[in-house]
């Protein structure tokens, strides 16, 4: 019990100096120039993820106060070790409902699809269908594919048009940002009895990129989650790679400084880098020997494709954070 309290106490505390750090650097955020339409959207982004981590945090709070001790833990091992039970399990809420809503899909667009009604519900009049903090806070987590497949979208648009949404901030600002990331992870984890583990959002919503959206069949045959992950992968590998070849040598997008241009291909590098992760956890195309080329053997087929676009991107990388790489 003594052991409890204290993992407790200790993720209370650190949750509490995540959210203190995170707030000052929204404080310079909101101090530094806007650049644009693209600066605006990026705020209001770090506005939506400021907001969610408080709402989860919150809620792992109250579902630690109510909770018996050791009976989320006991709920997770006898789950199925799926994302959204390690959610239900780590808040201490009964799993909702989520009969799949198309043929392939696994239950992820429908476990976002309910995020999404609970948040429209958290809005409403009638206090009799207000959720819980804790049934919001699950309903948050469920939505971070789509949080994230904005984030992605705003971050290509930052790579072709070379529009950067703020200045490159110096080492002890951006060591806030960091430093409240790594505490919230590390805080969340211990709110939850060591259920949501560090990065377990973050692989989350690359593995489930856009959850929500559609009605959940696939007009490939291919897994739905692992075609939009495979998928955002490659268009930020293009992307890189068209930001650093062209400020490099070709010049054909938009001029872009060359720490904001390292900056956001350092960003887009590691969302690549956790969408390896995620898809070693999801669900892999079955589509026998041909597959959808009917030439080559489909596993060496995706291989090779990604692994192309990989190496483009690692070329532009390069070649891009050399200095001196500028527009003619």
């Amino acid at each position: 019990m003594q052991r409890a309290w204290m993992s407790t106490s200790a993720g209370w505390c650190c949750c509490l100096a995540g959210l203190l750090l995170w707030l000052g650097w929204l404080g310079w955020r909101v101090t530094s120039p806007v650049e644009g339409l693209v600066g605006v959207s990026a705020m209001l982004l770090e506005l939506i993820a400021f907001s969610a981590a408080l709402v989860v945090t919150v809620g792992l709070v109250a579902a630690d106060l109510r909770s018996e001790p050791r009976r989320r833990r006991t709920r997770a091992r006898a789950a199925a070790p799926t994302a959204s039970s390690a959610v239900t399990a780590a808040l201490d809420i009964e799993p909702c409902e989520r009969t799949p809503v198309g043929a392939d899909d696994t239950g992820e667009v429908a476990w976002a699809r309910h995020g999404l009604r609970v948040l429209a519900a958290s809005g409403g009049r009638n206090e009799a269908s207000t959720p819980s903090i804790v049934d919001a806070a699950g309903a948050v987590i469920a939505v971070d594919g789509l949080r994230r497949l904005m984030f992605v979208a705003l971050l290509v648009v930052v790579l072709f048009t070379g529009h950067s949404p703020f200045a490159v901030p110096a080492w002890r600002i951006a060591a806030l940002l960091a430093a409240s990331q790594a505490l919230l992870s590390v805080g969340h984890w211990l709110l939850s009895d060591r259920i949501l583990r560090p990065g377990d959002r973050f692989r989350w919503s690359m593995g489930s990129i856009g959850a929500g959206l559609g009605d959940g069949v696939s007009r490939t045959g291919l897994p739905i989650r692992w075609t939009a992950t495979m998928a955002t992968m490659v268009v930020l590998n293009v992307s890189v790679s068209l930001r650093g070849l062209s400020d490099r040598w070709t010049h054909g997008l938009g001029a872009m400084p060359h720490d904001e241009r390292v900056a956001a291909m350092s960003v887009a590098a590691a969302l690549v880098l956790i969408g390896f992760a995620s898809l070693r956890g999801l669900q892999q195309p079955e589509l026998g020997f041909y597959g959808a080329t009917r030439r080559l053997e489909e596993g060496s087929t995706r291989r090779w494709a990604l692994g192309a676009t990989l190496a483009v991107a690692a070329l532009g990388f390069a070649v891009g954070a050399l200095p001196g790489a500028a527009p003619a």
